[in-house]
C-alpha cells in the first residue's frame, strides 16, 4: 500500500464500512518500525481529548499528506488484535464506561478498534468523526456484535435490561454466579428459601417407618444473596496486594464449632460466597507515554523510555590512540637511554688529584751526547685512564718524570736543532732511560 505521512501501510481492518467514513489502517513507522493503528478521515479534526484511563488508547498526533487527512495512535510491540470474548468485553465496557461517563462517545467500536495489550483489553479510535448518531445505546450494541464476531457474547451479557449503562453492565459481567451446594447423599434436594412452601408436610410417624430406619440428615437451606457492589480496578489492585489470612472459615453466628444442628433445624449456609480477587498485571507501556528513538554519534540507535532517560554516552577515543602513546613514550625512553650512554662513554675519565700528589711513578731520565741542551718530554700515548695531550710537556731531561698511574708510555723527545723522537718508557722502573743526541 501507499505510504501516507512517515508511515507505511501493512493492512486495512475497515471491514464492511461505507465508503467516505473513517478507515482503520494497521501501519509502520518508516523511520522507527514502531507498529501504530492508523485512522484516514474523511476531514481534517482536530486530536480529541478524551479521558485517562487505561482501558483506552488515545491518538498520539494527526496530520494530512496532499489530500489524506490521518490520526495516529501509537501501539505497543506486542499488541494484537483481541481474541478472547470474555476480555474484550471487560475492557470494552471499561472504556466504554470511561467515554460515558466523561459525557463523550465512541461511534465507531468494532473488532478493528479492540487490542489486546498485557492481559487486557483496550479500545481505540474515540473521539473520531465516524458518522451517524451516536449515543451510548449504540456504543453498547455495537460492541455485543463485535463480541459476536470474536466468538460469542457472555452469558451474563446476553439478556440485557433496559436502561443499562456500560457500568451496570460491566458489574453484571464481574458479578459472581450463585454458588449451591450439592445434597447429600439420601438428603432431600436442596431448596432456594423463598421456593419453598409456607408450611412443610410432617415427617412420616415412627410405625410408618422400615424396621431399621436409616436416619436422614435435615434438609440445608440455601439463602440468596444479592451480588454487592463490583470493585473497581485500582481496588481490585489493592485487594490483591493484601495477603489472605489463613485459618479455618468461621462458624455461623448460632452455631458452636463442632456442634452439630438439631433435627429438624435447618443449617444456615454462609451469608456471602468469597470471590476470587484478580489482579491485573500493568502494562509495560503506558499509551499515553511514547517511547522515543534516537541515534548516537556512532551511528547506534538508542532507545529511550519514559523515566528511563540516560545520559549521552560519552564520546570513546579510538582504538589505536592508547598504542600510539605507548609506543611514543618507549621510543621516548630508548632515546633518552642512549643519549645518556653516548655522552658517558665520550667523557674523559680524570685523573684524581690524590694521583698526581703521591709518588707513583718516577722515572729517571738522563742525556747522552751533547751536554746542557735542555730536551723536553710530552705523552704520546699512555695506560687507559690517563689523558694525553701532545702539546703538553710532562718533564725535562736529564731529570726525574713523575708518571701518573703504573704502566707502558710514550713519550715525544724535542731538543732545539735536533729532530724529534719517541721513547718507550715501563714505569715505574728502577733503571734510568738514557736520551743519546747526536749531531
Amino acid at each position: 500500500m501507499k505510504p501516507i505521512g512517515p508511515y507505511v501501510a501493512a493492512r486495512d481492518l475497515t471491514g464492511d464500512r461505507p465508503a467516505g467514513t473513517v478507515r482503520t489502517l494497521r501501519a509502520t513507522d518508516r523511520l522507527t518500525g514502531i507498529p501504530v493503528l492508523l485512522h484516514v478521515l474523511p476531514h481534517a479534526v482536530p486530536l480529541p481529548d478524551l479521558p485517562a484511563d487505561p482501558a483506552l488508547l488515545p491518538s498520539s498526533e494527526g496530520g494530512i499528506d496532499g489530500d489524506t487527512a490521518y490520526v495516529v495512535t501509537e501501539l505497543p510491540p506486542h499488541a494484537l488484535p483481541a481474541s478472547d470474548p470474555l476480555l474484550t468485553a471487560r475492557g470494552g465496557l471499561a472504556g466504554l464506561a470511561a467515554l460515558h461517563e466523561a459525557g463523550l462517545t465512541h461511534g465507531g467500536v468494532d473488532a478493528a478498534q479492540l487490542w489486546s495489550v498485557d492481559g487486557r483489553v483496550a479500545l481505540a479510535g474515540a473521539g473520531l468523526p465516524w458518522g451517524g448518531e451516536a449515543t451510548p445505546a449504540r456504543d453498547l450494541r455495537d460492541l455485543l456484535r463485535a463480541l459476536d464476531t470474536l466468538g460469542g457474547v457472555p452469558p451474563a451479557l446476553r439478556e440485557l435490561p433496559g436502561g443499562a449503562t456500560a457500568r451496570d453492565l460491566l458489574a453484571r459481567l464481574d458479578a459472581p454466579a450463585p454458588v449451591r451446594e450439592a445434597p447429600r447423599r439420601g438428603a432431600p434436594p436442596i431448596v432456594p428459601a423463598q421456593e419453598r412452601p409456607e408450611k412443610e408436610e410432617p415427617p412420616p410417624s415412627p410405625a410408618a417407618a422400615p424396621a431399621s430406619p436409616v436416619p436422614a440428615p435435615p434438609p440445608l437451606e440455601v439463602t440468596a444473596v444479592p451480588p454487592g457492589p463490583v470493585p473497581r480496578a485500582s481496588e481490585s489492585e489493592d485487594a490483591a496486594s493484601v495477603p489472605a489470612e489463613e485459618g479455618p472459615p468461621s462458624a455461623p453466628a448460632g452455631v458452636e464449632p463442632g456442634g452439630d444442628a438439631s433435627p429438624g433445624e435447618a443449617a444456615p449456609v454462609p451469608s456471602a460466597v468469597p470471590r476470587p480477587v484478580t489482579g491485573r498485571v500493568p502494562a509495560r507501556r503506558v499509551a499515553d507515554q511514547p517511547v522515543r528513538i534516537t541515534w548516537d554519534a556512532d551511528g547506534t540507535r538508542r532507545v529511550i523510555k519514559p523515566g528511563r532517560e540516560t545520559p549521552p554516552a560519552r564520546p570513546r577515543s579510538p582504538g589505536w590512540l592508547l598504542p600510539v602513546l605507548a609506543l611514543l613514550l618507549l621510543l621516548l625512553l630508548i632515546g633518552a637511554w642512549w643519549a645518556w650512554r653516548s655522552a658517558a662513554a665520550s667523557a674523559p675519565v680524570p685523573v684524581p688529584a690524590a694521583t698526581t700528589t703521591q709518588p707513583c711513578c718516577d722515572v729517571r731520565f738522563t742525556v747522552r751526547g751533547v751536554q746542557g741542551v735542555p730536551v723536553r718530554l710530552s705523552l704520546v700515548s699512555a695506560p687507559s685512564g690517563v689523558k694525553v695531550n701532545p702539546d703538553q710537556e710532562v718533564g725535562r731531561a736529564p731529570g726525574v718524570v713523575r708518571l701518573p698511574r703504573p704502566g707502558t708510555y710514550t713519550l715525544r723527545v724535542a731538543a732545539e736543532g735536533y729532530t724529534p723522537g719517541t721513547v718507550t718508557v715501563k714505569a715505574p722502573s728502577a733503571v734510568p732511560v738514557q736520551i743519546a743526541l747526536t749531531p
